[in-house]
């Protein structure tokens, strides 16, 4: 094994067997991404650059860590260490067992996407960008937050409740999917945009008035995000734009859609539940609507599911939206 030198001018690059490295390595960069077998970043580890990402057996970060940018991403990491210094970027998205974080941390950009087991953020964070997409075990953020004039993403995040009074202001907030998010702070500034796909927001509060809106990343105006009722199947029809036309039909109802717009029948059965429709519908731009209508045999509610254009029959459709490419595969004794 090729021994790992303490003091280096060039970038080091670690080998996948390595387990341990030199305390008070220091290097431009460290390059350990998918090294399975390290345990451990050593202590007084000063780098500008380390990637540790998909270590996933590094389960600790030693103390007086020094670096630029940080990437733990996928690792087994459940603290990070009070004293550390990243100064402008710290990745750490997809860590399962991460809890917590040191308390007055200072960071450009801190992306958490998907941990499962962050429950809190510390107290005194102040970052310019963060991503929180994912942590569904978040329920709230720390009063003193500190976001300085950049962007604040906590999609799908379903127990926050709530944003703090004081935080931003920011460029740019993505709430979709928080579903217990039913209001905004009065003190909140957003200057660019508001993503609220999917979220407890009915309305923006008055002076939030002529911020821009989207819908899981598509640009959407007022009536589309908050009153979907107003839409007409025409008015969706005529939409050139195929995403801004998928999320009009996602508001307007694809159910009521099919209907009003009169879509062709392509094939019609029976199933457990009852009668079973493959609709078709042609849009400008965009592949065939295809939907297959079904009833819940225990409810009694019909559904109606897009799928593939290319399905041709409702077996085939109702086989490809439980996974099976090949409907004679497909052979359920009640189909729910």
């Amino acid at each position: 094994m090729t021994e790992i030198p303490r003091d280096s001018s060039k970038p080091i690059k670690v080998g996948p067997q390595t387990v341990f490295l030199p305390a008070g390595l220091t290097a431009p960069a460290l390059i350990a991404a998918g090294a399975k077998s390290l345990k451990a970043l050593p202590s007084w580890l000063n780098c500008g650059r380390i990637d540790a990402s998909n270590c996933t057996g590094l389960t600790a970060i030693g103390g007086h860590l020094v670096a630029d940018t940080l990437d733990i991403s996928g690792t087994a990491v459940e603290e990070l260490p009070a004293d550390m210094r990243v100064a402008l970027r710290l990745e750490a998205n997809q860590c399962l067992h991460l809890k917590r974080l040191p308390a007055g941390l200072k960071v450009g950009v801190l992306s958490l996407r998907e941990c499962p087991a962050l429950e809190a953020l510390p107290a005194r964070l102040d970052v310019s960008f963060l991503d929180l997409s994912g942590c569904v075990s978040l329920t709230a953020l720390p009063g003193d937050l500190k976001i300085r004039g950049g962007r604040l993403r906590v999609r799908d995040c379903p127990r926050l409740r709530a944003l703090p009074p004081h935080i931003g202001p920011l460029a740019q907030l993505d709430i979709a999917g928080c579903l217990n998010i039913t209001q905004l702070p009065e003190g909140l500034v957003v200057s660019s945009w508001i993503d609220v796909g999917g979220s407890g927001l009915t309305a923006l509060p008055p002076h939030l008035a002529g911020v821009g809106l989207r819908w899981r990343g598509v640009p959407v105006d007022e009536r589309i995000a908050f009153r979907p009722e107003t839409l007409s199947y025409e008015e969706v029809l005529a939409e050139s734009n195929a995403e801004r036309r998928r999320v009009m039909l996602e508001r307007y109802g694809l159910d009521r859609f099919m209907d009003n717009a009169e879509a062709e029948t392509l094939d019609e059965d029976r199933d457990a539940g009852g009668p079973r429709r493959l609709l078709w519908l042609k849009l400008d731009g965009d592949e065939d609507l295809v939907c297959v209508t079904v009833v819940c045999p225990s409810t009694a509610r019909q559904f109606v599911l897009r799928v593939p254009p290319t399905m041709q029959t409702c077996r085939q459709a109702v086989a490809w939206t439980a996974g099976f490419d090949d409907p004679a595969q497909y052979n359920p004794l009640v189909e729910t």
